[in-house]
């Protein structure tokens, strides 16, 4: 299922504006979001989830435009993880993914027969099923993380959309999180659209990038594309190095370091 965005503007009260951008997220892919903050990321997550209702420009999940689904159908087809969720109740995990299912419930609220197995597989896919019986408060951020992408998964959705799924999350279960989503991707054939801020992991996981600043799109394409010192140093502000990551070959990022001292310390 493909996701394309039209000429999309969007602008906030505050002056802030997201500016005629053009995107096409062909089914299957996994597409990067980056830019600094401020530099409209997450307010385009919420114009590709319906969440908000662009100026002008469509945003078109296979050339229908997302507006137009009522919340069923489009959490049939779309799932979201925000960056900041909040549970003020000891939900069992169990029950917490179950919650992706209730686009699928019929009449009367009755659950399809296949509905637990579902949630069971959702489970052990993200290998949650290890503290389904556990109150979601008293998890990890890393466990927590790995809850709402099994919940999102229960929703069987062909488009999942995260706003940082990295944050608080310590290197461990960084790499937890990313290689649950590729395996995602490639195994289940989801597309999946993320807000990242880390430059060298979104070059990793990600098949695509889409670099953003002050509202506007500045570049879209494969990592070794957008990813370069001078395109990434105008962006941020800084100079910067970009080498190749010896274990994916993909662009890392390195900072802080003059040319010079960097040249010696690597040699």
């Amino acid at each position: 299922m493909d996701l394309r965005l039209n000429q999309v503007s969007f602008s906030f009260r505050d002056g802030f504006r997201l500016s005629e951008v053009n995107l096409e997220i062909p089914g299957g892919s996994f597409l990067g979001l980056i830019g600094p903050n401020g530099s409209g990321k997450s307010t385009l997550l919420r114009l590709m989830s319906g969440e908000l209702k662009p100026e002008t420009g469509q945003v078109l999940l296979d050339n229908r435009p997302v507006t137009g689904f009522s919340a069923v159908e489009l959490a049939r087809q779309m799932a979201v993880i925000s960056a900041e969720q909040h549970f003020d109740f000891p939900f069992l995990v169990r029950d917490v993914v179950a919650m992706g299912r209730f686009a699928h419930m019929g009449r009367m609220g009755r659950a399809p027969a296949a509905n637990d197995d579902v949630i069971e597989e959702s489970l052990r896919l993200t290998e949650a099923d290890a503290f389904a019986d556990r109150p979601i408060s008293h998890l990890s951020s890393g466990e927590r993380q790995r809850v709402l992408i099994a919940r999102a998964v229960a929703q069987q959705p062909a488009i999942m959309l995260l706003d940082e799924p990295d944050a608080h999350l310590d290197l461990h279960h960084q790499l937890n999180a990313f290689r649950l989503l590729q395996r995602l991707n490639r195994e289940r054939g989801i597309s999946l659209v993320t807000v990242l801020h880390d430059l060298s992991a979104a070059a990793s996981f990600c098949q695509r990038l889409a670099l953003l600043d002050r509202g506007t799109l500045i570049k879209h394409g494969l990592p070794n594309d957008v990813i370069t010192a001078e395109t990434i140093g105008r962006v941020y502000g800084h100079e910067i190095i970009v080498f190749r990551n010896p274990v994916t070959d993909s662009p890392s990022v390195a900072i802080g370091a003059e040319q010079d001292q960097w040249t010696r310390n690597s040699q």
